[in-house]
């Protein structure tokens, strides 16, 4: 198990989400071991669109990866789109 505030949590619950027949709240919390807090607060910010390149969506009790895009190339245009521009 990783501890709380590991990314690797996030990882975890994509991994889940992506194997799962039927990825609810509380088939991740089996599939995971995570407390089922710890679960929901990841998939709120996985459907709220905080993890660079992935799309999840919530449709009625499962959630689906709608997208998930090229990570270097979505980490790079968050850096460039929030980085100070020098002289």
């Amino acid at each position: 198990m990783f501890p709380k505030g590991d990314l690797n949590r996030i990882w975890l619950i994509l991994g889940a989400l992506d194997s799962l027949e039927k990825p609810t709240l509380i088939n991740i919390t089996n599939a995971t071991g995570m407390p089922k807090a710890s679960v929901n607060d990841v998939l709120k910010k996985l459907v709220c669109g905080q993890i660079a390149g992935v799309t999840v969506e919530k449709i009625e009790a499962e959630y689906k990866i709608t997208e998930w895009l090229n990570m270097r190339q979505e980490v790079k245009k968050i850096f460039k789109n929030n980085t100070c521009k020098v002289g």
